[in-house]
C-alpha cells in the first residue's frame, strides 16, 4: 500500500516538474525577449493588473522597456509597470502617472516621468510638476506625493529692443 502511495506522489511530482501540472503558458508572449525576471505566472499577474488599471477587456500588448520595466498597451491606452524582486519575492510597481493624474489635474498621456532614484520619480505635465516616493507594504507598492505640486513659471517675455531716442542739440 505504501509503495502505491509513493508511486502516485512520485508521478505527481514528475508531472509538475515536466510542466503538466496546470501551469499556464502564454503562447503569444516570447519570454526570452521580456527580460530576465519574467515568467508565465508573473506575466499573468501583470496582465491582470494592467487590465484593471487601463481599464481594457481587449488583449493587451506587452513591450519590454529594459531594466524590468514593461509597457502594456490596449484599448488606445498604455501603462508602464516595473517588476521588483527581493530575495525571490516579486511585486509589480504601478504606473506613477496613475497617481499623478489626480494630483496634477492632467491626463496621463500628457505626463512625463523622470526617475530620480530607485524610489523617487518626478512627474511633469500641464504646466505643473511634483515628486513621488514609492512606499512598500506587505501587499504591494504605492506612490505617495512627496512634494508640493509646483506650477511651472511661464517664460518671461523677451525685453523689447530699446530704440535710441534722437536728441536735438
Amino acid at each position: 500500500m505504501n509503495l502505491i502511495r509513493l508511486s502516485v506522489v512520485g508521478l505527481g511530482v514528475a508531472l509538475l516538474v515536466t510542466g503538466c501540472g496546470g501551469r499556464r503558458r502564454n503562447s503569444k508572449v516570447d519570454f526570452s525577449q521580456m527580460g530576465p525576471s519574467i515568467n508565465a505566472k508573473r506575466y499573468a499577474n501583470l496582465e491582470k493588473i494592467a487590465a484593471r488599471d487601463l481599464p481594457c477587456d481587449a488583449e493587451l500588448t506587452p513591450q519590454y522597456l529594459g531594466e524590468n520595466r514593461y509597457q502594456m498597451i490596449g484599448c488606445n491606452k498604455e501603462g508602464i509597470y516595473e517588476l521588483r524582486c527581493v530575495m525571490g519575492q516579486c511585486s509589480w510597481i504601478p504606473d506613477v502617472r496613475l497617481r499623478a493624474e489626480f494630483d496634477l489635474g492632467c491626463a496621463k498621456q500628457d505626463l512625463q516621468t523622470t526617475k530620480l532614484d530607485r524610489v523617487t520619480e518626478g512627474v511633469a505635465g500641464c504646466g505643473k510638476r511634483a515628486t513621488y516616493r514609492l512606499l512598500g507594504s506587505g501587499y504591494g507598492y504605492s506612490w505617495v506625493l512627496n512634494s508640493v505640486v509646483a506650477q511651472d513659471e511661464a517664460p518671461a517675455p523677451a525685453p523689447a529692443e530699446e530704440v535710441p531716442v534722437q536728441t536735438h542739440i
